[in-house]
């Protein structure tokens, strides 16, 4: 993600290239959303009614509003330059508050602040702030002063209306507080409506699209921050860290699941994605603006709700297959499932129409197939609902591969061009990313469920495994570009295994009774996604006599490890006795681990190539965002259901703040002069060094980031409940400072293995903490976790103006590769 245009400065504020990619900061800020659509969600599926969908649609558009005002920001200033990063995370605290407000949009509980002012109050500074950065940055431009202003009418005209709505006082209608529920709801659907008529009646003759790279990509970014929402909800259905057994149609509801949200990923990343970018650089000046608007600005709001209602229904339907009971009407639920794929597909439909020109065929009948079906679904149970659901939506892919594939053959080849300037993470491997989100999150929540240390060593332990299925895929799409139909499939299947395994993480040392034995469903899993893994290695490198042999090395270690972890599965206790044949459990698990980290050292270098630096780092940096993004979801959703009080926004906003420290510390300078590092080398030196810099020295980040989420969780939850002084022995305070203590000192690791240096500020940071760890011992959690924030601050405030020339070379733009990874 380089920038490779040029830029033109506006003061302390920088314009965009034509060719600017969307920043690691606009991705950051993207998993604050993730938080919000799954507060969304879970609100509505908590008591699922015709008033809770409606509440959710609404609040669905004002978390769309609040991020089209930063996509289109950073299509005009680069968000990650200059004093931009300091604003965006100011803004992004204000996020994360609305997030943790969302459910008291309509109703405000007792005991706190006036949760609906809260929300409107955030919605406005979020919105305005967008737009003064914007007015700012272009101000110098005659011709920008006169036409900007008109951009401000819609919000303003909107602002009474949301202000009434937020301030409509309590006893209004008396103690009717349905009736006051709905008023706001229209003063809301009012306001919204305001907005969006007024951008279509103000036109685009004041907007240009700097960079259409910028622009799609970043809508490509938020639907699949969508689809990993859909799979995080079909997870928390089951529910979040809670040991439950895993039952067969719980297993079989997973790989339905990830079957049709892998096939809705597909019909629009396989043609439409690239089709419409195409479409959009075609066009120029004011039909490339309108077209943007249309396509983007308003066809992706349909497909946004259609995913999200598509959650609400997973989340419904796990409900239902794990407890037997929720409190929702049938109805609603099927209607969210089938309703939110319709929608869907309707935006898709209407997206390929007003960007190519065509009727997608594939889509049409999948609609038709799925109105067709969603009565014949009211009769049966909630999994085949969920089958007949994955059967019509599967039909659109067999159609485009068999009815419809001249058209479809030709299409692929008209997009070619687009597709082959394509060098970096694909968008497969993005959404394999979202899967492991969930998968972090619950490692979190079972080491929350179990305090002490042996609940954290059972995690980390888990955390480990999960790591190294992650690399395992990082090396394929480093060493082999796979886009054909095949490695979709096999991604798609590892997806529904890691979705599985994260669903079984609360029960994975303990077989519960009334479903299958979860060590055994998780060591199952997890040698599934490593086979397919190296069928996929297969499939492409068969021919490759060197490289088979390599393959055949990892083959075997990780036979030798799974074979450890079943003999560990086998000897699992029951709940009646946990304690039973842990010293051997413990033991094997150990040894599986130390095989599997240790069998990187049995490849020859030379025969494992890294063909893109690029594509390696960024690779690396997606999955510490993924990280950082569970983080900053387990620590919403620790009080995403309680009043909003005082302590618990300052609370959030604290650990808001942490977690975009520690994404300093590695995005600042580290992550692209680890590229640079990566890039200079060549053949064995350069897979060694990304071996040891990035496969293992990541490894204790994402722990560190682990530990901080785990930390940041209970702290957050207990702010208010415990006002007294934390003690020496309080886990949550030793895992919040502890983690990024780990951190840092991993990031200190992978600063020399690139550069062959100690940054003596880091090591000086690290000390201080260490202090501050027993200092802070004596004071209570938020003011614990304010002195955290606050030393963090300081720290990136030193080492900002201490390695200014090092920040200024790592800016300086990359030179491009000449080979990225072979198409296979």
């Amino acid at each position: 993600m380089t920038e490779k245009g040029p830029t033109v400065a506006a003061g302390r504020i920088q314009l965009v290239g034509e060719s600017s990619a969307v920043s690691r900061l606009e991705l950051f800020l993207d998993l604050i959303f993730v938080f919000a659509f799954i507060t969304v969600s879970g609100t509505a599926a908590s008591d699922l009614t015709v008033a809770s969908l409606l509440h959710g649609v609404v609040l669905l558009v004002l978390l769309w509003t609040c991020w089209l005002s930063y996509a289109w920001l950073g299509n005009v200033v680069r968000v990650d330059r200059g004093v931009m990063p300091v604003v965006i995370f100011g803004l992004a605290a204000l996020i994360l508050v609305v997030g943790v407000t969302l459910n008291e949009t309509f109703s405000d509980k007792p005991g706190g602040l006036h949760g609906p002012l809260v929300v409107v109050v955030c919605y406005l500074v979020v919105r305005s702030g967008a737009l003064l950065v914007a007015t700012v940055a272009v101000w110098r431009d005659p011709a920008a002063r006169r036409t900007y202003p008109r951009v401000w009418v819609p919000l303003l005209a909107a602002a009474p209306l949301l202000l009434v709505a937020g301030l409509l006082p309590i006893g209004t209608f008396g103690a009717d507080g349905e009736a006051r529920e709905w008023v706001r709801f229209a003063l809301l659907l009012a306001a919204f409506l305001v907005e969006y008529l007024g951008i279509a009646i103000i036109g685009v003759g004041w907007w240009r699209v700097q960079s259409v790279k910028h622009w799609t990509e970043r809508f490509h970014l938020i639907i699949l921050v969508a689809f990993g929402e859909i799979i995080i909800s079909a997870g928390t259905g089951q529910g979040v860290g809670w040991a439950s057994p895993v039952t067969w149609g719980v297993v079989g509801g997973a790989v339905l699941s990830m079957l049709l949200v892998g096939v809705l990923w597909w019909t629009y990343f396989d043609i439409a994605r690239f089709s419409a970018e195409d479409a959009l650089e075609q066009a120029s000046g004011v039909a490339r603006a309108r077209l943007a608007r249309d396509a983007y600005t308003f066809l992706h709001l349909p497909m946004i709700v259609g995913l999200i209602l598509l959650s609400l229904g997973l989340k419904h339907t796990f409900n239902n297959v794990a407890f037997q009971s929720v409190r929702s009407e049938p109805a609603l639920g099927l209607f969210a499932l089938y309703g939110g794929v319709a929608l869907y597909l309707i935006a898709l439909i209407a997206f390929e129409r007003r960007t190519i020109g065509i009727w997608g065929r594939g889509p049409l009948v999948g609609l038709v197939l799925v109105l067709a079906l969603a009565p014949v679904a009211a009769r049966t149970p909630v999994v085949a609902q969920l089958g007949l659901l994955a059967a019509a939506v599967v039909s659109l892919v067999l159609l485009d591969r068999t009815v419809f594939r001249v058209r479809h053959r030709a299409l692929h080849r008209a997009i070619e061009p687009v597709t082959e300037r394509s060098t970096g993470v694909t968008p497969k491997e993005l959404f394999l990313d979202l899967v492991f989100v969930y998968a972090f999150i619950q490692v979190t929540e079972l080491m929350t469920a179990q305090p002490g240390w042996r609940g954290l060593l059972q995690g980390l332990a888990v955390l480990v495994l999960l790591w190294w299925a992650w690399c395992s895929y990082a090396w394929l799409g480093s060493s082999f570009r796979t886009e054909n139909a095949l490695a979709r499939l096999l991604l798609l299947g590892a997806a529904a295994g890691i979705l599985v395994i994260a669903i079984a993480v609360p029960a994975v040392f303990i077989d519960l009774p009334g479903g299958l034995p979860g060590p055994l469903v998780f060591v199952t899993c997890y040698g599934l996604v490593r086979a397919l893994n190296f069928v996929a290695f297969w499939t492409v490198a068969r021919k490759d006599r060197l490289f088979r042999g390599q393959l055949v090395r990892l083959a075997a270690s990780a036979a030798v490890a799974l074979a450890l972890l079943y003999a560990a599965a086998i000897l699992s206790p029951s709940s009646d006795d946990p304690q039973a044949f842990e010293p051997i459990r413990a033991a094997l698990w150990a040894a599986a681990i130390i095989v599997e980290l240790g069998s990187g050292y049995l490849l020859n270098a030379r025969h494992w190539p890294v063909r893109s630096a690029e594509h390696w780092a960024d690779r690396f940096g997606l999955i510490i965002l993924v990280a950082l993004g569970g983080a900053i979801v387990s620590t919403g959703a620790s009080v995403s259901n309680r009043a909003v009080s005082v302590p618990v926004v300052v609370a959030s906003v604290l650990s808001l703040v942490v977690v975009a420290m520690l994404w300093w510390v590695y995005f600042d300078v580290d992550a692209t002069a680890g590229q640079r590092g990566v890039q200079r080398l060549h053949d064995g030196r350069r897979s060694r060094l990304a071996l040891e810099a990035y496969t293992y020295s990541h490894l204790p980040m994402i722990v560190g980031v682990v530990l901080v989420a785990l930390g940041l969780r209970k702290t957050v939850a207990e702010v208010e409940r415990v006002a007294g002084p934390v003690g020496w022995w309080d886990m949550s305070h030793l895992t919040l400072y502890g983690g990024v203590i780990v951190f840092l000192l991993a990031d200190q690791a992978f600063w020399w293995r690139i550069q062959h240096r100690v940054r003596g500020l880091r090591l000086v940071a690290i000390v201080a903490l260490v202090g501050l760890t027993a200092v802070t011992t004596t004071v209570s959690r938020l003011a614990g976790l304010a002195v955290l924030a606050g030393a963090l601050c300081a720290f990136a405030l030193a080492e900002a103006v201490g390695t200014r020339q090092l920040r200024h070379a790592a800016h300086d733009p990359l030179v491009p590769e000449s080979s990225a990874p072979p198409q296979r």
